[in-house]
C-alpha cells in the first residue's frame, strides 16, 4: 500500500486492478475492489482502520474491478452501463479467470456474489463527503462504460484502465472515444494519477497513453491497408518493440491478440 497524499491510499500489488481509498472526516470512499477474496479481506481490514466505509465506486465492469464489491459495506456507485454488465456476469466465467490468475483462491468462499451498484449515473455525478468532493465522469475508452474519479482537494485522478502502465488494453475498447476522453482529463488540475494497473504516476502519463493508443491504431490500420486478414495481423503485429512482454507469459500474448482483434474489428468498419 502507498500513501500518496495525507488522505489517499493506493493498493497497487493486487492480482487484478489497483484499489484505492480516500479518507475524509465523514468516512472512507473506496475506488474499485480487489478480485481475490483473501486480498479483499485484508484490504477491508486496512480500510476499517481509517473509518467507516461510506461509498464504493467502480470505474468499469470488468471482473478485476467489481468482483470484490460483495465483501464490502457501503453504498456502491458506478455508471449505469456497468450495472447492466455486472448483472450479466456469470460466476463460472469468473472462476475460469481465477484459474489462471489466482488458482489458490478457488473454490470461491461461501457467500461470494457479484453485487450490482445501488446508485448509477449516465454522464456525471458528484459525491460530497466531509470536506472532499468526488467527481465521477463518464469517459469511454478502455470500455464503453469507463469512468474516472477526480478528487480536486487531493489533486488526484483515478482513471480506471483508461490509463495503464504498458500496452493499452483494447479487448472492449472504443479507441477514438478513448483519445477524446484522455484529452478531457488533461484539463483537470492533477498532481497524481492512479492508473488501473501500474504505479501512481504524473499527469504526463495521459499524453503517454494517447501516444500509445495512436501507435497501436496506426499499426493495425497500416496492416489492414496491406490487405492482411485478422490472423495475419495477429501473427505479425506483436508490439514487442514498444511494449516488451514481461517474461514468457502466454496470458499476455493472448490479451494482445484479443486487443488486436478488437482494433481490427473497429478499423475495418
Amino acid at each position: 500500500m502507498r500513501r500518496t497524499t495525507d488522505n489517499v491510499y493506493v493498493g497497487d500489488n493486487f492480482r487484478g486492478c489497483n484499489s484505492s481509498f480516500v479518507v475524509t472526516e465523514a468516512g472512507v470512499v473506496l475506488i474499485d475492489t480487489p478480485m481475490v477474496p483473501a486480498e479483499t479481506k485484508n484490504w477491508a481490514g486496512e480500510i476499517a482502520r481509517h473509518g467507516e466505509l461510506r461509498y464504493i465506486i467502480n470505474t468499469e465492469p470488468h471482473n478485476d474491478h467489481v468482483a470484490g464489491d460483495g465483501w464490502f459495506e457501503g453504498t456502491l456507485v458506478a455508471h449505469e452501463g456497468t450495472r447492466r454488465a455486472v448483472l450479466k456476469i456469470k460466476t463460472a466465467d469468473f472462476e475460469r479467470q481465477l484459474k489462471w490468475m489466482a488458482p489458490d483462491s478457488l473454490p470461491l468462499p461461501a457467500g461470494f456474489r457479484f453485487r450490482p451498484p445501488e446508485i448509477t449515473f449516465s454522464q456525471r455525478l458528484t459525491i460530497y463527503l466531509g470536506r472532499h468532493t468526488f467527481q465521477l465522469l463518464h469517459l469511454p475508452g478502455h470500455t464503453l462504460y469507463e469512468a474516472a474519479v477526480y478528487v480536486p482537494e487531493e489533486k488526484t485522478l483515478f482513471t480506471g484502465d483508461n490509463v495503464v502502465q504498458g500496452m493499452p488494453l483494447f479487448h472492449n475498447a472504443v479507441p477514438f472515444k478513448w483519445l477524446d476522453s484522455l484529452e478531457t482529463l488533461k484539463k483537470l488540475d492533477i498532481e497524481n494519477v492512479v492508473p488501473g494497473h501500474g504505479g501512481v504516476c504524473g499527469k504526463d502519463q495521459l499524453q503517454v497513453m494517447q501516444d500509445n493508443i495512436k501507435y497501436c491504431v496506426e499499426a493495425v490500420k497500416a496492416a489492414i491497408g496491406k490487405g492482411w486478414n485478422l490472423e495475419e495481423v495477429q501473427q505479425k503485429l506483436t508490439f514487442a518493440d514498444r511494449f516488451p512482454p514481461v517474461g514468457p507469459d502466454d496470458r499476455i500474448a493472448m490479451m494482445r491478440r484479443t486487443g488486436i482483434a478488437r482494433l481490427y474489428e473497429v478499423l475495418k468498419k
